[in-house]
């Protein structure tokens, strides 16, 4: 429900990598998935389901100044040898009552440098990841 009619915007988040706050993240995306197998038997219609394997992942823009003193603080100053960490996003309009979505046990997967070109207004970095253990809603 929005408070005095203002829904979230970018001004409510916080985002945090191993405890660490960000500062200038321009984006963050996760999602999740959950593979559901139909059975079938007699007929065409499913007659029941499965449930497979669960998957979660996600990417995390940031400006390359940001990406510098995240790679400073990793093992020989390299993402990918960074131990499993949890991505926390936080949601609070200053009201007491925050919302937050704890990515657990994520590893980067992959880097994107851009925004590399004459008159650019920003470079950015875009890194991927792949959630290994859960992300709890709370």
């Amino acid at each position: 429900m929005p408070i005095n009619g203002r829904y979230y915007d970018w001004e409510h988040i916080s985002i945090q990598v191993k405890g660490v706050p960000l500062a200038d993240v321009l984006s963050i995306d996760y999602e999740d998935s959950e593979k559901v197998n139909a059975i079938y038997g007699k007929g065409r219609t499913p007659r029941g389901y499965t449930k497979g394997n669960w998957e979660a992942s996600g990417k995390l823009t940031l400006l390359r100044e940001e990406y510098d003193r995240l790679r400073a603080a990793a093992p020989g100053g390299n993402v990918y040898k960074l131990d499993p960490f949890d991505i926390v996003i936080s949601y609070d309009k200053g009201n007491g009552t925050a919302v937050t979505d704890t990515l657990k046990d994520c590893l980067f997967t992959k880097r994107s440098f851009g925004g590399v070109e004459q008159d650019t207004e920003r470079i950015t970095v875009e890194l991927e990841f792949v959630v290994l253990g859960e992300i709890q809603h709370g």
